[in-house]
Order: structure tokens, then C-alpha cells, then sequence
């Protein structure tokens, strides 16, 4: 609780407070209370009478009732009745087997519930009394259960009577151990087991024990070959085909009947009886009942969970959980309405713990109990103690609220002089026996004339703590200040702590620990400034850290705004691990300043609500983790108006959910019966997540619009202490995708846009080369108009003036006299040279005629070249191949031009110089895209590897390569010569 700085008068209190002195001095004893988490109606238990408790797969309590099943899952309850189809509602006994199957034993037979649905099994026929007392499962699978005295198992869907040698009514209870051994108890015989079929004896009772009613089997965990069995009035132990009472000296005085018994996680035995519950603790018995914590109500169960809780049902009180030995909590007294707000604790000379209580005086606890010590009557301030410290003297120094300082020496309590309107919140010593006080004006020191003198820090101080020889470190509302011989340092400040306002201060080997208000813990270490900060996300239960405190085991106690916390610190690294205390999560105590302290493996604490004791003796062992379960997985409609819900996703393998059922919600929990509410979730749908997110408290998820695609949701439960569920719950489903996004349809779609874009690419492609070829066809016909007129023009004006060049060349030529032959010659060359230029303009005016550009005419023009060169002569001249059908072979201006000199050049060489008397040329087509012409002569022939002047066999060779033709020229001396002209051809309509 923290403390407020307040100098104002209280006296409107003292009436008050003087009213409850009698009150008080009647209260001299505090009650030892032990801690259990009471369950009943108002909590959503079905009904208060509590018959039996299981178990089931998922970490989950079931209780059968007088009013029903009920189950309880850490956060709330869910019951099973006649008005959800059972049988009967008085349920004796509830039991799962490993499948998951929920069996219930009612007093009119039989039930089951199976993935959410009930079903009555069908009783034997002829028994009238079918009262269902115990259920249990062997290694088979095979369940079993007592019927009013008859052994049974279930067969499919009815109850099958059994007989253990030939006694059908006297089985009173059956077990099966660990291994799914069945273990029976018969009345007057003794207790027997099954194997390979048979039942066997284990102990047969001896006479004097032949009346035992055994009522429940119990195996040993820590002796395996040892058995309990637990009867109405006595424990028997059954070891070595031997049974033998136990506890009976222990058990002697209690005179109440044995109703159940358990052995817990430790070892002890719990006996449930007609009144309360009992403890065998070695060689102690300990009651519980309603004086310490628990319930005067018949006990009818214990159960152990699988996480070493222990239930207690009892009739007509409600459900029970016992939080562990590892805390006890003394309150005042079983009357009193309030507990004493403990404000500050110290030792007296004997080493007993002194409790300084708000208003309660000073109280004293020596490990059992607590009685008042000192409650001056007449003083009310007095009363309202703040803070104790023991010096090295054995003096005890009490600091109170505005009440003055007191001191105690073991006989008797003495105000110091001249603090009687004083306020002190710490006191302690240091290592010169300085003693030093912390005030709400700051922090003062007791000389030697018992004067207490100021250090001239006048600010609330809530701590101290001595660092050194000389070295006082005081907590202040406003950080932290350094004394130094007696002398304030001015400007001191450590780290990143400002003005925050320090609760609690502790040396901690070669660290500074620093509690603070709101602020969280400060780790500081002082020779090298280094500074961790801890709080609620670092595992702390608050961030007002209230008092430290270290055990013989070195770790850390905090008290804090909400509990306690304990952890290891590193020293090296300055990081903690905290450690579960054993402390039920739901119980939210409020610490008090400094009060805190450790004796005996026991670490005191005072709190508002009393004080706590924690064994710190009992190994620190990390608690149990949570079981996470998927609860219910809620499907949307493609409007969100209609749902559908699956209240048992295991029972369904892979979902498939069509495109429009994309918005669904997952319900799930972490059952962590012991800490419930400090469950925290990280789950991952994986098919959308890589990682899972980080710790939430939400217990559904919700997913609006998920894409097409496989999922794995998976979801893993996180404890108060860290610890992580075992088992990751997954549920698994598909949304299929709507048809046009089927890969098929797909598929087809991008097939039709191939096909259409390569339409469209033809057609474009298509109009591009029409285009192309309008283009070109335009140019061809340009360019043919362009050569039919060039051709024109040339030969209409060139022919003209040739033949002009002719006939003035003969009317020159007659008028002259025929004694001037030199002028005749002269007449006669100018005739010869226009005869011979009107020739080869003839060649090529032929050649500049577009209807010159097929093959046919080419051959034709060569043909016609041929026979005008060899008129006249004794060569025989032939041209062979010529057909119409040539007319379609289109060719290029430049081959029409090339191909005729080529083969003029040719003739007039086989003119000049074959002295040949045959010369033949023959057109042949190798394939549609190359032809030859060949011309051959018989004449003297020539050497083709020597280059004569006069045959332009390189000016051929050169018209050749200009149209991609090929010359090939056969010759001997003697045998003629033959040449041949390879060139490609395109046809056109």
C-alpha cells in the first residue's frame, strides 16, 4: 500500500479508533489460514453437492452432481442434464476414457457423450437396482464399472455383467493402475487383478478384516508395488500379497467416516470425510475445515489432476482446489470481518517475526500462530505502526505514523524522546552503528545526544539503504539522493531513475536493486552505471514494486502492486527468469512498503490483506504448462447474415469451403486450471503467416475474407510463468476458388487471350505486309512506268538522233568525190561507230523495259543476240530449254541487264576466239528456285588457270556475283570449252 505525505491532524480518528480498543484486545490470536479456490453455484457449477471428479483429454474437470454433469475448463462451465438428454440428473460417477468419450454413472443407469451427442447405454436385463458407483478403462480400451455391487464392462452399446470366482453381487470397487491393469475389490475375499483373461487373487483378507468395505484403490506413485485401499473408517496398504492398516495411530482421534482419499504430487495422503478434509504429512495429520480455509462439508472426492492440482468436491459446498503448501495466509481471526494490513515487519531478541499492523499495534508470530504484542490504548497514532528494525544491540526501533519512534527491549515499549508527533517510514543502521530514519521531511540521523538531525534534504523519503562506511543512499519522491559523512551530495542521479518516485531499496551482491512506484524495477550496477529496467512485460505481476528481499537460494522477492514475484538474476547480463511463487493467479494481494522479510526458508510478507509466508524451501520448479483446445470454428455466409458453427473441429478432417464461406472465426483455449485468467495466445494461420504473433489475451480470431488457397491454422497457450503448451492445437481447411479462377478456366482464359492476341497480331501482321505489298506493288509500278518512260524517251530521242548521225553520214558520204578516200573512211567510221552505239543502246533501252523482267524474254533477247552474232558466219548457232512457260519466272531489272551482257560476252568470245563451228546454248531448271544456262562450242578450247587478255572472263565473273550467280568454265586445249551461269529464280503469278 503506498504511502501518502500528509501532515495533517488526525484526531477526527481517535474516537473512532478508541471504540475498537476493546474489540481489539478480545483478538489476540490470528488464524492460520491455507489457501484454496472455492468453486460453487454462483461461479456456474451445475449443482453444490459434488459426487465425483475427472479429468478429460483436454485438461478439463468434470464433476458429476445431484443436479448433473458439469464441466469446468479454467474459464467457464458447461453442464450436462436430463434436459440435454441424459438419463438421469443424479450423477455418482464421471470418468473419460482415452478416446475422448465422456462416461457417466447415474443411479438409473449408464451414459456417454461422444463427439457432442449423448447416448444411454442399454442396462443388463433382470437388474433392478443399476445405481452406477465407479468407472475406470483397462489396456484393451475395454471400460468397467461397479453397478450396485456388479462388476460390468461395455460391450458395444449395452453393460455386460462379470464374475470374479462365481461371486456376481460383491464388488465394491475396481481401478486400473497405469498400465491398464485391472485391479477389484471383493467384499470378504479381498482384492484381485486380471490377466490373460483370468482374475487372480493379489491379498486375500484375513479373518479378522474379512468385514472391510473397500470403498476406493488408490496406487502408490512413488512405490509402485504398494496399493492404498481406502475403506470407511480405516487406510490399508497392500504390499507383497500383504495388507496392513495404515496411519492408524494418526487416524485414531478422528471419529468421522472415510469418504475418499487421494495421494498428491508429495506424497501425502488426503482423506475426504463427513467433516472436512485431512493430511497425512509424514508423521502429521492436518486438518482442513472452515476454521483454515476450507469447508466443514462432507468431502465425497479428491482428485489429482495431470498437473498436480487437487480438487476437493464436497456436498453442498461447491468444488474445491487447493493451492499448494507453498504459502500460508495468518489473518486476524476466523471473526474478525477484516484482515490486519501489515505494514512492516523485524525481529524481536527470541528471533520471533514482529508485525508492525495499520492501527493494529505491534503483533508477534513464532511459525504457528500470531498474537497481539503491543497496542498502546490511549495513543492512536502509536497504533498505526509503519515500520520495525532490530539494530546490532537487539534494540527494536519502531517508527509509526505521526505516532512518534518507540523502542522496544524485549520487556517493554519506550517513546524516544521528542518524536512523539514524528512520522517515520524506514529506519536502519549502518556498518558504524549510525542509526538513520526516513521521513516524510526527508531523511535524519540519531547522534550521540540523541538528537535526530537533518542532512538538509527536506523531501518524502520512503527508503534507505547503506552502501558503504559512510555512504547513505536515500529513495525520495523524487529519485534517488546520496548522503556522504552525514552530507548530501548535491546533483547526484543515477541513470535513467529522474524524479521517479522509490518505494524499496536492496544490495544485491555487486548490485543496486530499485523498486519503484509505477516505474517498475531498476537493476543498477555501480561500477559501471549499467542499468536494466523490469516490469509487467519483463514477467513482473505489477510495476509498483513495493519491497525486496533475497532468499538462502538467492533469488529475488518482490512484493508488488498485485502479488508477489520471484526471480533469478544474472549478474552478468542482468537478466532475470522469473519463477512461479505457487501462487493462484487469482488471488491479487496488495504488498506494503518494506514489508518484507526472510527467516528459516521462509520468505514474510505483509500485505493488505494479512500476512503471507511462502515455503522458500520447496524446489523451484517451473509449474505445469497450459493444454490448448480449439473450442469452435464459426463459418460465415457470403452476407455475414447466417453462420454456421462446429463445436467439434477434431472430429473433422480437412474443411473445404467454397469461395463465398471465406470469413470465419476460430474460438480457442488455453485450459490452465490452476491460472486461467493468465493465459496469453500465439497463433499463425499458416498459408497466410509466417510467424506466430506476438502474446495475446484474445481467445477468437477472426478471419473476413480470406483468399482461395490450403490453411493450417495453429494456435499454443503461454502461462503466467512463461511456460508454453505442449501440444499446439491445429485445425486445417481449404476454400476452393470460384470457377474463374480455377486453374482450368484460367488456363482456357489465358489460351483465348493467346489466341486473340495472335489473331489480332496476324490480322495486324497481315494488314501490315498487304500494306508492304500495296507499297512495294506502287513502287514496281512507279518504277516500271519510270523505265517504260526512260526506255521511251532514250529510244525515241537517242534512236532518233543515231539514225539522224547515219543518214547525214550517207548524204555526207555522196557528196563526196571519190578522190577523197581519207575523208570516205572518215564518213564511213562516224557510220560504223552510230551503227554500232545504236547497238548497245539497243541492249539497253531491252533491258530498261519492264516487259524485258521474266526469264522468258531474257532467253529470248540472248537467243536473238546469238543468232545476230553469228549471221552471216559458218557457226552453226542453237538455243535449247526455251519455254512460254518461263514467261512466269519474274526476274529483277539488274538480272535481266547482267545476264544478257554476261552471255553477249560469251558469244562474241566464241566469235572471236573458239574457232569454233557449232555453238549450242541450253537453258535447264535444277528445282523451282535455280536454273543454269550453259553454252557450249567445239572449238580449239583454252587453258581456264591462265588469265588471257580479250576474254572478260572477270568482267563476267563480276557480273555474275552482282545478281548471287555462279561461273563455271570447263575447257581443254583442243576439246572446246563449255560455261555455265547458276543463278536462283523466284516464280510469280
Amino acid at each position: 500500500m503506498k504511502r501518502i505525505s500528509l501532515h495533517i491532524s488526525r484526531h477526527f480518528l481517535a474516537f473512532a479508533l478508541s471504540a475498537c480498543i476493546l474489540l481489539l484486545c478480545k483478538l489476540p490470536a490470528h488464524a492460520q489460514r491455507y489457501t484454496f479456490t472455492h468453486y460453487d453455484i454462483e461461479n456456474g457449477l451445475i449443482q453444490s453437492q459434488v459426487n465425483r471428479i475427472y479429468q478429460d483429454n483436454n485438461h478439463r474437470i468434470w464433476m458429476g452432481t445431484l443436479g448433473g454433469a458439469c464441466r469446468y475448463d479454467g474459464m467457464d462451465f458447461y453442464g450436462v442434464s436430463k434436459a440435454s438428454g441424459l438419463i438421469n440428473n443424479f450423477v455418482s460417477s464421471v470418468f473419460c476414457d482415452k478416446q475422448g468419450t465422456v462416461w457417466f454413472g447415474t443411479n438409473r443407469g449408464l451414459a456417454c457423450l461422444k463427439n457432442q451427442k449423448l447416448y444411454n447405454i442399454t442396462p443388463p436385463a433382470g437388474l433392478k437396482e443399476i445405481w452406477v458407483s465407479r468407472l475406470t478403462q483397462d489396456a484393451s480400451g475395454t471400460v468397467w464399472g461397479i453397478m450396485y455391487n456388479h462388476l460390468f464392462k461395455v460391450v458395444g452399446n449395452r453393460v455386460v455383467l462379470q464374475t470374479i470366482n462365481g461371486m456376481p453381487n460383491s464388488v465394491t470397487t475396481v481401478k486400473a493402475n497405469g498400465q491398464g491393469q485391472l485391479f477389484a475389490f471383493v467384499s470378504g475375499m479381498g482384492l484381485y487383478t486380471l490377466k490373460g483373461g483370468t482374475w487372480q487373487s493379489v491379498v486375500l483378507l484375513p479373518k479378522e478384516m474379512q468385514d472391510i468395505y473397500g470403498v476406493k484403490i488408490v496406487f502408490d506413485k512413488l512405490n509402485a508395488n504398494r496399493i492404498f485401499l481406502q475403506s470407511y473408517r480405516y487406510l490399508f496398504t497392500i504390499e507383497n500379497n500383504t495388507i496392513t492398516s495404515y496411519a492408524t495411530e494418526l487416524l485414531k482421534d478422528v471419529h468421522k467416516g472415510f469418504l475418499t482419499m487421494e495421494q498428491d504430487a508429495a506424497g501425502k495422503i488426503w482423506i475426504g470425510t463427513t467433516g472436512g478434509a485431512y493430511c497425512i504429512d509424514g508423521d502429521k495429520l492436518i486438518a482442513f475445515d472452515s476454521h483454515n480455509g476450507f469447508s466443514d462439508a462432507s468431502v465425497s472426492d479428491i482428485y489429482r489432476d495431470s498437473d498436480d492440482n487437487l480438487w476437493l468436491g464436497t456436498q453442498g459446498n461447491g468444488l474445491y482446489r487447493y493451492d499448494g503448501d507453498d504459502y500460508v495466509i495468518y489473518t486476524q481471526s476466523d471473526k474478525a470481518k477484516e484482515s490486519p494490513i501489515v505494514m512492516g515487519l523485524g525481529f524481536d531478541q527470541q528471533q520471533n517475526v514482529l508485525l508492525g499492523i495499520d492501527g493494529g499495534g505491534i503483533a508477534r508470530y513464532n511459525g504457528k500462530t500470531i498474537e497481539t504484542l503491543w497496542l498502546p490504548a490511549d495513543m492512536p497514532n502509536s497504533r498505526k505502526v509503519e515500520c520495525l528494525y532490530k539494530d546490532r544491540n537487539g534494540l527494536v526501533w519502531v517508527g509509526t505514523s505521526l505516532g512518534g519512534i518507540w523502542q522496544y527491549d524485549g520487556r517493554q515499549f519506550k517513546m524516544v524522546k521528542g518524536t512523539d508527533r514524528n512520522s517515520v517510514t524506514s529506519i536502519r543502521e549502518d556498518s558504524e552503528g549510525q542509526l538513520w530514519f526516513a521521513t516524510p521531511s526527508g531523511p535524519y540521523y540519531y547522534d550521540q545526544q540523541h538528537v535526530m538531525q537533518s542532512v538538509g534534504l527536506n523531501i518524502f523519503s520512503s527508503s534507505l539503504l547503506p552502501l558503504g562506511k559512510d555512504s547513505m543512499l536515500v529513495g525520495t519522491q523524487e529519485g534517488v539522493a546520496l548522503v556522504v559523512n552525514k552530507k548530501l551530495v548535491p546533483d547526484f542521479k543515477i541513470g535513467r531513475l529522474g524524479t521517479t518516485t522509490i518505494l524499496c531499496m536492496i544490495k544485491y551482491k555487486n548490485l543496486v536493486l530499485i523498486g519503484t512506484d509505477d516505474d517498475g524495477l531498476y537493476i543498477w550496477e555501480r561500477s559501471t552505471g549499467r542499468m536494466r529496467k523490469y516490469q509487467v512485460q519483463g514477467g513482473l505481476k505489477a510495476n509498483a514494486i513495493y519491497s525486496l528481499a533475497v532468499d538462502d537460494h538467492d533469488l529475488v522477492w518482490a512484493g508488488t502492486g498485485r502479488g508477489v514475484s520471484r526471480f533469478k538474476l544474472n549478474t552478468r547480463s542482468l537478466d532475470i527468469e522469473v519463477i512461479s511463487t505457487g501462487e493462484s493467479k487469482d488471488r491479487i494481494v496488495e504488498s506494503n512498503q518494506n514489508a518484507i522479510i526472510y527467516n528459516n526458508n521462509k520468505m514474510i510478507l505483509g500485505t493488505t490483506k494479512g500476512l503471507t509466508v511462502y515455503n522458500t524451501a520447496l524446489p523451484t520448479t517451473t509449474g505445469p504448462a497450459p493444454h490448448i483446445i480449439i473450442n469452435a470454428i464459426k463459418l460465415f455466409g457470403q452476407d455475414n447474415s447466417k453462420s454456421t458453427i462446429i463445436t467439434n473441429p477434431k472430429a473433422t478432417d480437412r474443411l473445404v469451403l467454397s469461395s463465398g464461406q471465406n470469413h470465419l472465426a476460430i474460438a480457442f483455449l488455453g485450459v490452465f486450471l490452476k491460472s486461467p485468467e493468465s493465459v496469453t495466445y500465439q497463433y499463425r494461420l499458416n498459408g497466410l503467416d509466417d510467424k506466430f504473433c506476438a502474446p495475446v489475451k484474445n481467445d477468437m480470431v477472426d478471419y473476413p475474407s480470406l483468399p482461395p488457397g490450403h490453411y493450417t491454422f495453429e494456435v499454443r497457450a503461454i502461462g503466467g510463468d512463461g511456460q508454453v503448451s505442449k501440444n499446439t492445437a491445429t485445425f486445417s481447411f481449404e476454400i476452393t476458388p470460384p470457377f474463374y479462377r480455377t486453374y482450368i478456366f484460367q488456363l482456357g482464359v489465358i489460351l483465348f487471350l493467346i489466341f486473340i492476341g495472335v489473331l489480332i497480331q496476324n490480322i495486324l501482321h497481315q494488314r501490315k505486309i498487304k500494306q508492304e505489298r500495296a507499297l512495294e506493288a506502287m513502287k514496281r509500278e512507279e518504277k516500271l512506268k519510270i523505265r517504260q518512260q526512260t526506255a521511251e524517251d532514250f529510244h525515241d530521242d537517242l534512236g532518233n538522233k543515231l539514225t539522224r548521225i547515219t543518214v547525214l553520214s550517207d548524204i555526207l558520204d555522196a557528196k563526196l568525190a571519190k578522190d577523197e578516200p581519207e575523208q570516205k573512211k572518215l564518213v564511213l567510221q562516224i557510220k560504223q561507230n552510230a551503227s554500232a552505239l545504236y547497238n548497245g543502246t539497243r541492249d539497253i533501252l531491252w533491258a530498261m523495259d519492264p516487259k524485258s523482267d521474266n526469264l522468258y524474254e531474257v532467253l529470248n533477247h540472248i537467243k536473238e543476240t546469238g543468232i545476230e552474232i553469228f549471221e552471216d558466219t559458218h557457226v552453226e548457232f542453237r538455243f535449247d530449254g526455251i519455254s512460254e512457260e518461263l514467261s512466269a519466272i519474274k526476274l529483277p531489272m539488274e538480272y535481266s541487264r547482267n545476264i544478257t551482257m554476261i552471255f553477249k560476252e560469251l558469244l562474241n568470245n566464241s566469235l572471236k576466239h573458239a574457232e569454233a563451228h557449232h555453238v549450242k546454248v541450253e537453258f535447264t531448271q535444277n528445282d523451282k528456285d535455280e536454273a543454269t544456262i550453259r553454252v557450249s562450242d567445239d572449238g580449239i578450247g583454252f587453258d581456264p588457270g591462265t588469265n588471257k587478255k580479250g576474254h572478260g572472263i572477270n568482267n563476267i565473273k563480276a557480273r555474275a556475283k552482282r545478281i548471287d550467280g555462279q561461273i563455271n568454265c570447263l575447257s581443254e586445249k583442243g576439246q572446246g570449252a563449255v560455261t555455265e551461269l547458276t543463278f536462283r529464280i523466284t516464280k510469280r503469278a
